[in-house]
């Protein structure tokens, strides 16, 4: 693994792990919001909690997206000089 590979994970990595809080920071900032209102109905409740989750399982699999992306482009369009 390169220098620029390990860079690149880390930064994918710290990207995850932010995401996940700021995420998670936002479906309670709704909830709690809402909640003051007195308009948190089930279905309210459901809506945020399910985009919350979804959306944390995207920011979850994108490294390991980004990282097939990268290991299939090598099968793809090979770094030989075999171009004419």
């Amino acid at each position: 693994m390169t220098s620029l590979e390990s860079t690149l994970q880390s930064v994918l990595l710290e990207f995850r792990t932010l995401g996940m809080v700021l995420i998670a920071m936002i479906a309670m900032a709704l909830l709690i919001s809402e909640g003051a209102k007195s308009k948190l109905s089930p279905g309210k409740i459901l809506t945020v909690v399910g985009s919350g989750i979804l959306a944390a399982g995207l920011f979850w699999v994108l490294p390991t997206i980004i990282s097939y992306v990268q290991s299939d482009a090598e099968v793809v369009v090979p770094s030989s000089g075999l171009f004419r």
